[in-house]
């Protein structure tokens, strides 16, 4: 049996959105602090390992940060996405 689709009046449906939004922003930045501190490690390894050693990163600083800034950067877009998509339904 179908259920009857109850509207909301413009009000209510712009602080759901927002409820929602702000809860995908929360997660999102989480994900992306997480992501943050994990570059932060590798850049410490890469700055104090000796250019001998077996276990030097390779690749430069550059190409670090720039890989650690766009993996942070993912999980906005991707919540983004979730957002554009519930707003759609």
């Amino acid at each position: 049996m179908p259920q009857p689709v109850i509207e909301q009046d413009p009000l209510q449906r712009a602080v759901a959105d927002l409820v929602v939004a702000e809860m995908l922003f929360l997660h999102a930045t989480v994900e992306s602090m997480s992501v943050i501190g994990k570059g932060v490690r590798q850049l410490g390894r890469h700055l104090v390992a000796a250019p001998s050693d077996p276990d030097q990163p390779v690749g430069s600083i550059a190409a670090l940060l720039q890989t650690t800034a766009g993996r942070a950067l993912e999980p906005y877009r991707t919540r983004l996405s979730y957002l554009r998509q519930m707003q759609d339904l």
